[in-house]
């Protein structure tokens, strides 16, 4: 749940500290004192838009801070678990905008991306508002809501479809790699050619390497020899006594002496072994010469070997490693091809045997989402009857194909609810029938009824009691506080019987300090002064107090016996 809310430079609010409890919290105030502010600054800090209209007159920024406690669900676990962001006693999330349009969001003091802090928020916080209920009109979402009311048996069901989804496309994308069999004969025509190709150039590693060195020697093979040939002339003493003979004199010289001292033997033995070694280099020289003695033929064929491997690299994959493994995908392929027929024959047996337990799966979804459907049916029917809508017809319609490629991985059902108002008036799609009062009463019994068994720990409702009066709001009173004994509730209201209920009431209130309009809201320790005026309005009279007694008398006993249920 919201532990607390700071809100730093938003529209009226200048600095704006929120401490917020468990059960049901209200806040309410004269229209235009900024109820909607703490609203929309509680969306900017979920995820919503950033509005810079938003920033206060005169600031530079505007910030929002929201921080939770007991919020760690398998969800939200699993979710903090995929981005890396290390669980705390209490999460911290914090976002800015500023004027010249830099915004930043944090979690636990570490900057994240906004679609990363919104898919948090989202397991967190469900906020609904009077104009906020596209979610429950749009036949896309009601396959969702319906499986959720379902539990754990619509969602192994959803898991086995899924499964079978799985391995059924997995077959059919196989059986369409192959073809029909004239597609094969030409799939088969290329791989061989292309094989060919390959194979004839017979391609090998670092190839390209060794022959741009070997083209770079050719084209400079007049210097190479030229080189070659100084050093093992002055090797071989061309230009006078050889190396090596005069390494064979100093040893020799050495000879006489070596029995006064064996050092000297040492170093003959030593000149002795040069010698030996600048012979072979003369003779290393010499073998070098030979192979770079290259005629027009070596550097036409080189050249010629160059611009072919480059030619099957660049057709090929880029590299002629990339063109090697070509060459061992296509032999693999041809090979498969070329025993298609067995294959072929195989796969449609599987897959004949994958669609039937495919469409077996989602017909037993799809009878388990029947009966969750009438179960609905009756419990929305029940809760429109306790919210003045008696009359009202409510049905989940399923329309079904199980055939096995009309399925998907959720399933061959598409639901949409339809509804009612009135007796004798047709069934007709939520958003073309509803008005906004019998919508807001409609969402209230959706939640009422979903709040048993969703995750969410905080609910906020903004003034979503626009349109309903009477005995009728008492009734949406207590719904309202049934949903609060299971999760937090934050309701903006001007609905008295509603504000009754309140655990914690907060008063939003606005003034003009040192020339400045801002806003305000106060915790309240007696509310019913607030309440008689949500009764009377702005100069209740005296007979508003002992009424918001008497209502907020009745709200403590409907508390107090609903907590003993």
């Amino acid at each position: 749940m919201i532990e607390w809310l700071s809100v730093r430079n938003i529209a009226l609010i200048e600095s704006l500290d929120l401490a917020l409890g468990d059960g049901l919290n209200i806040l309410s105030g004269e229209t235009g004192a900024g109820k909607s502010i703490i609203i929309d600054s509680l969306n900017f800090v979920l995820g919503e838009r950033a509005d810079k209209s938003l920033i206060r007159y005169g600031a530079d920024s505007a910030s929002v801070e929201a921080a939770f406690c007991d919020y760690l669900t398998p969800q939200i676990s699993a979710y903090m678990e995929e981005f890396g962001i290390e669980p705390e006693d209490t999460l911290v999330i914090r976002r800015k905008m500023s004027v010249d349009g830099k915004n930043e969001c944090r979690i636990n003091g570490r900057i994240s991306t906004l679609s990363v802090l919104k898919g948090l928020t989202e397991l967190l916080v469900d906020i609904h508002g009077q104009h906020e209920h596209q979610s429950l009109v749009k036949p896309a979402n009601h396959l969702g809501m319906l499986d959720a009311l379902g539990g754990d048996g619509i969602a192994a069901a959803r898991d086995a479809v899924a499964a079978a989804y799985a391995e059924y496309r997995a077959l059919k994308e196989e059986f369409a790699r192959f073809g029909d069999e004239d597609e094969r004969a030409r799939k088969l025509d290329i791989l061989a050619f292309q094989i060919e190709e390959l194979e004839k150039t017979d391609l090998r590693q670092g190839e390209e390497d060794d022959l741009l060195e070997k083209r770079a020697r050719i084209r400079n093979a007049e210097k190479i020899i030229s080189a070659l040939d100084t050093a093992r002339g002055i090797l071989e003493g061309r230009s006078g006594a050889s190396i090596a003979g005069e390494l064979k004199s100093a040893a020799s010289a050495l000879i006489p002496v070596s029995s006064y001292d064996e050092r000297f033997s040492a170093v003959a033995d030593r000149l002795d072994s040069a010698k030996t070694e600048i012979a072979d280099i003369a003779d290393t020289l010499s073998d070098l010469m030979d192979e770079s003695d290259f005629d027009a033929g070596a550097a036409e064929r080189v050249e010629e070997r160059l611009e072919r491997v480059r030619a099957l690299k660049r057709k090929y994959g880029g590299s002629v490693e990339a063109a090697i493994d070509f060459l061992d995908k296509a032999r693999e392929e041809k090979q498969t091809l070329e025993n298609a027929a067995e294959r072929v024959d195989q796969l449609q047996g599987l897959i004949r045997k994958a669609g039937a337990v495919l469409s077996a799966a989602a017909e037993k979804l799809s009878s388990l989402r029947a009966d969750c459907a009438r179960k609905f049916e009756r419990d929305i029917t029940g809760e429109l009857n306790d919210l003045g809508m008696g009359g009202t017809t409510f049905e989940v319609r399923i329309a079904s194909d199980f055939a096995p490629d009309s399925v998907s991985e959720n399933g061959g059902d598409s639901v949409e609810f339809l509804i009612s108002p009135n007796i004798g008036e047709p069934l007709k799609p939520l958003a073309k029938i509803i008005s906004g009062g019998e919508m807001s009463r409609f969402m209230l019994a959706m939640k009422n009824i979903v709040a048993a068994i969703d995750n969410i720990g905080t609910m906020v409702f903004d003034e979503i009691d626009t349109g309903i009066s009477g005995r009728i709001s008492a009734v949406v009173a207590e719904k309202m506080c049934n949903i609060s004994m299971k999760r937090q509730v934050i309701a903006v209201t001007h609905m008295p019987a509603l504000a009754a209920m309140a655990d914690r009431h907060y008063l939003i209130e606005k003034g003009v300090e040192d020339g400045k309009t801002l806003t305000h809201i106060t915790l309240l320790d007696d509310s019913l002064p607030e309440i008689a005026r949500l009764i009377g309005g702005a100069d209740y009279s005296s007979h508003a107090l002992p009424h918001a007694a008497e209502m907020k008398k009745k709200a403590d006993e409907y508390k107090e016996n609903a907590r003993k249920k």
